[in-house]
Parts: C-alpha cells; sequence; structure tokens
C-alpha cells in the first residue's frame, strides 16, 4: 500500500433562481439548510480529492441524499487515510476503514450533552490543514467554472457539466504539477 491520502467533501449546487419552478423542483430535490432554516432545491456534488488537489472521484445526487451515502463509492479502498468532515462520521464507515487497513481521519463531532474532548478538538484541528485541500478544489470550480449554479433542469444534464468541470480542473492542476517538478 502506498502513501495515498483522499480527502472527501461535498458542495450543495444550488438552482438559479431563473429556472427554480415547479417543473425543476421535480427534478432536483429539497435541501433543508439547517443553519439558516431555509429550504433551497438542488444538488449535491461529492468530491474526493487526493493531496495534490487532483479530482479522483466524484458522485453527483439529489439534494436530499445524506453526505454520508456516498462515503465508501468515493473510495478505492487502497488509499493509506481518509479525511473528511463531521458529515461522514458513523460507526459503520469507522469499521469499514478499519476493515481496509485506512486511516480515519474524519473530523470528530460533538453530540447533544456530549461536547468535544480537548483531545478531540486537538485531533480536528491536527488534520483541518489537510482538508483543506478540497475546499480549495471547490473554491476552484466555483469561481472558474460556475459551479455554485446548476445551469440546467435535471440531474444528468447537470452532473455531465460537473464530470466536465472536474475533467478542465484535472488537466490544468495537472499542467502545474509538471511545471513545478521540472522547476
Amino acid at each position: 500500500m502506498d502513501d495515498r491520502i483522499f480527502v472527501l467533501d461535498l458542495l450543495l449546487v444550488k438552482l438559479k433562481s431563473a429556472v427554480c419552478n415547479i417543473e425543476s423542483t421535480q427534478n432536483s430535490s429539497k435541501v433543508n439548510d439547517t443553519f439558516s432554516g431555509l429550504t433551497t432545491y438542488g444538488f449535491k456534488a461529492h468530491l474526493s480529492v487526493d493531496e495534490d488537489g487532483l479530482i479522483k472521484a466524484t458522485d453527483f445526487t439529489s439534494g436530499s441524499v445524506h453526505d454520508s451515502n456516498c462515503f465508501t463509492d468515493l473510495l478505492e479502498g487502497d488509499e493509506s487515510a481518509v479525511y473528511a468532515d463531521s458529515a461522514y462520521q458513523s460507526q459503520k464507515h469507522a469499521d469499514w476503514l478499519s476493515q481496509q487497513g485506512i486511516g480515519n481521519r474524519v473530523t470528530k463531532r460533538a453530540y447533544r450533552n456530549r461536547p468535544l474532548t480537548a483531545e478531540d478538538r486537538l485531533f480536528n484541528r491536527t488534520h483541518s490543514g489537510v482538508r483543506s485541500t478540497v475546499e480549495r478544489v471547490f473554491g476552484v470550480l466555483k469561481l472558474h467554472y460556475g459551479m455554485a449554479k446548476a445551469r440546467y433542469l435535471g440531474i444528468k444534464r447537470n452532473r455531465t457539466r460537473f464530470q466536465l468541470m472536474c475533467v478542465a480542473h484535472n488537466i490544468k492542476r495537472g499542467r502545474s504539477i509538471q511545471r513545478a517538478s521540472y522547476a
């Protein structure tokens, strides 16, 4: 097994307001924003990124699919460690990672009447720098490729658009890695 790490996360891709009508809401799903209490319509883009910022696996689901449902689909099974936010934390995932011999670096989560311990906070702080790799990729996809809004009705067209963005990102990122190795 080589020392490959994967970082997982997702981004909510909201429908443009111009296309958010009865027809478009049937092709996507409601997403309840727990922070603001608002309901939006859209899709979720899931990514698995390696330590160099290259996208290794993607999934594009309706907005109602929970983040953790795509966890094992985004992994190959031969990684040395997996970093993800607390939405991916579960005993089932921890057991799967240990069976595969993969290091579990999923962010610890506090529960009601059970706050994070000092050890858990240190664990989260220690691994947050690695997790920022996937956030940079999402930032590039949103800023340069317009991924923050869904442009089409239906999940198939939006999934294809997302996959093309990921291919373009990998070509561009691979070229910059190549240039840096020659310097």
